[in-house]
Parts: structure tokens; C-alpha cells; sequence
């Protein structure tokens, strides 16, 4: 190899690229150390911005079937402040009389849940007494183990007594903590909130700055490479949340329906639950159970049973035919590679895998797609 002034540059760039790496392999811990508190500062930008993202699907329905742009002589679109504006409050209405609209229904009944079982634990305790005598009488044996039991009640007095002191100053400790991690997240939540907002005001100008500094450090061919994932990927997130949506829709009145055939108490607010669960892929049905049969238990468990069956043959039902179809159509992505992103993104990620494995695996996908296709197309025509 020659050692002319562009080889010598790249061979510097790998030796670089080595000494870098060198010293990020040997201080690992403290570089994570560093990353953490890096995205600790810029959380409520992250949510911010995520919050955007998804602001952006309602506003941008409201602009354009409301509150239209002008379009000028030269074929560009002029944004109106104030129709900006309206639009985002619009949206932000919206997701806050569906998020109220949920806890209003389901908060209630699980309160009422919880004061019903505490009603009526003093009947529970005394009927688990009298079956105790019962036993007693039926088993003298029992009986006479039973009272050969010494407890040293002083003991436990004093137990209780240094568990009180304990908990007591923990209690302090924990509720200082508790207030200043709540100021905390108020202050957070006003950020993102306010940082999602500027994001909208200004998305257009930020997508030309955007444009403009991919080109301006990339060459031509590469700048258009990324450009086009970009908007792949904008186009793929937005069909991902639109067919989440869906979905949860459709297993929503599928739930309800099925309640009124099978007559279970609680369906339109356990249908709510569910579809509103549904929106965590795969597990969020279970979520639902769970809520569900624990509300339809203090008024019929035998109901409760019946309800568990009925969801998880329903689940099972939105698992391999429903989700794939709506979610994975939406995105573009056969059923079987639904399920492999879900499964294995939530293996890797947890929760933000199942919720970011899908899309991934989908531009993953289609920028795979394209390349084979252009190789062979290539290839017929050299």
C-alpha cells in the first residue's frame, strides 16, 4: 500500500479509532457511569421529544382536517401560528380526556374493590375461626399440638416495639424522599411538556436543520442513504402507533362483547382496562386479567374463573392472528417477524423492548428488503 496522504489519513483514523476503543474497554464502568447520569439530565428532553412524536399523529389529524395550511403560489405550505397552536391544545385535550376517561372508570371500582374486602374481612377472619374449632373438634391431636405451642409474648412485644421505632424513622426518611422525588417529577413532567411543544411549534424548521447538517457531513450519496431511513423510520413509528391503537380497539369491544355473551359484571369498565393495556404488546392482555378478575372476584368468583378463560383464549386469539395482522400490516412486517421482534426485544429490552423491538425490526427489515432487491436488479442489468 502506498503511503500517500489518504491512506496515511485512514490509518490514522483506525489508529485513533483503537486507542479510543482501548480506553473505552478499560474504563467501562465509569463510561456507563457517565452515560447514566448523561441520560438522567436528558430524560425529560427524551420524554419530550417521545411525547411530541406522539402529540404529532392527533395535531397533525386536526390540521389537516380542520385547520388547513395555506398553500402558497410556489407549491410550499404556509404554517399559521395560531392554527399551530390550536391544534397542539387540541391534541393535548384529547390524550387528557382519554387518560381521565380511564382512571375515572377503573380507579372507582377498584377503590369500592378494596373497601368491599376490608367490609368484609371481620366476616372472613371469623368464619376461618370457626372452621379452625371445627378442625380442632374433629382432631383432638391437632388441638393438643396446637396448645403445646409456647410463645414468648415479651419477646414478640419487643420485637414489635423496635419494628415500630424502625419503620418510624424510615417513614420520615422515605416521606422527605418521597417529596422531593415528586417535585422532582412535577418539574420534569412541566419540561417535557413544555419541550414537546416547541418540538411541534417549530417540527418543520427542525426537519430542514436536519436535512442541512446531514448533508453538510456526509457526502451526497451517504446524506441521501440516511435521509431515506429517516423518513422510513418516521413512516414506520407512526404506523406502529396507529396500529397499536387499532388493535386496542378491536380487543377492546371483542372483550366487551364477550363479557355481555358470557353475562360478567364489570364490562365496559374491564373492556376499557383491557383495550387500554392492550397497548403494551403481548403482556399487557395479562395486565388486564389480572385487574379484571380481581374486580369480577368480590361480586362472583365463580364469574372471576369464567372471566380468566374467556381472555386468555381472547388473548391468545389477539397474540397470533389479531396482532400480527393489524400491527404487523400497519408496519409492513410478515406475522412470524412480529412475533420474533416482540419476543426477542423483550428479552433484550424488558418493557422498552416490547414497545421498540417492533419497529425496529421493521426498518431492519425493509432496508434488508431493499438491498436484495437492488443486488438483483444489479445484477440482471450490470
Amino acid at each position: 500500500m502506498d503511503l500517500n496522504k489518504e491512506n496515511i489519513k485512514k490509518i490514522m483514523k483506525i489508529i485513533a479509532f483503537g486507542i479510543i476503543l482501548y480506553f473505552a474497554l478499560q474504563n467501562l464502568g465509569m463510561l456507563l457511569g457517565m452515560v447514566s447520569n448523561l441520560l438522567k439530565i436528558l430524560s425529560p428532553f427524551l420524554v419530550g421529544a417521545g411525547l411530541a412524536f406522539v402529540l404529532n399523529l392527533p395535531m397533525g389529524f386536526f390540521e389537516r382536517k380542520f385547520l388547513k395550511p395555506k398553500k402558497l403560489k410556489n407549491g410550499e405550505i404556509k404554517q399559521n401560528k395560531l392554527k399551530r397552536i390550536l391544534s397542539i391544545f387540541m391534541a393535548l385535550i384529547l390524550v387528557i380526556l382519554i387518560i381521565s376517561f380511564v382512571i375515572q372508570l377503573v380507579i372507582p371500582q377498584l377503590i369500592s374493590v378494596i373497601i368491599m374486602f376490608f367490609n368484609e374481612l371481620p366476616g372472613f377472619v371469623y368464619d376461618l375461626k370457626e372452621w379452625a374449632m371445627e378442625i380442632t373438634e374433629q382432631y383432638p391431636d391437632i388441638s393438643s399440638q396446637i396448645q403445646g405451642i409456647e410463645i414468648n409474648w415479651d419477646k414478640i412485644i419487643n420485637d414489635a416495639i423496635i419494628l415500630g421505632k424502625n419503620m418510624a424513622s424510615g417513614f420520615v426518611s422515605s416521606t422527605f424522599g418521597f417529596v422531593v422525588s415528586l417535585i422532582g417529577g412535577i418539574f420534569d413532567t412541566i419540561v417535557a411538556i413544555v419541550f414537546a411543544i416547541y418540538i411541534l411549534m417549530s417540527k418543520e424548521k427542525l426537519n430542514r436543520q436536519l436535512k442541512k447538517i446531514v448533508r453538510a457531513y456526509l457526502p451526497e450519496k451517504k446524506a441521501k442513504h440516511v435521509l431515506e431511513i429517516g423518513s422510513l423510520s418516521n413512516r414506520t413509528f407512526c404506523n406502529f402507533i396507529t396500529g397499536q391503537c387499532i388493535e386496542a380497539v378491536i380487543l377492546g369491544v371483542l372483550c366487551f362483547l364477550g363479557m355481555l355473551i358470557f353475562r360478567l359484571p364489570f364490562a365496559a369498565t374491564i373492556s376499557v382496562l383491557v383495550g387500554v393495556t392492550a397497548l403494551i404488546p403481548i403482556i399487557g392482555c395479562f395486565m388486564g386479567i389480572i385487574i379484571g378478575a380481581i374486580l369480577i372476584l368480590s361480586i362472583a368468583p365463580i364469574k372471576s374463573v369464567i372471566f380468566i378463560v374467556f381472555l386468555i383464549v381472547l388473548q391468545q386469539i389477539e397474540t397470533n392472528v389479531i396482532y400480527p395482522k393489524v400491527v404487523g400490516n400497519s408496519v409492513g412486517l410478515p406475522g412470524m417477524w412480529v412475533l420474533v421482534a416482540v419476543v426477542v426485544g423483550g428479552s433484550l429490552g424488558g418493557m422498552l423492548g416490547l414497545l421498540l423491538g417492533l419497529p425496529i425490526v421493521s426498518i431492519l427489515y425493509t432496508i434488508f428488503r431493499d438491498d436484495v432487491n437492488q443486488r438483483l436488479e444489479d445484477k440482471k442489468n450490470p
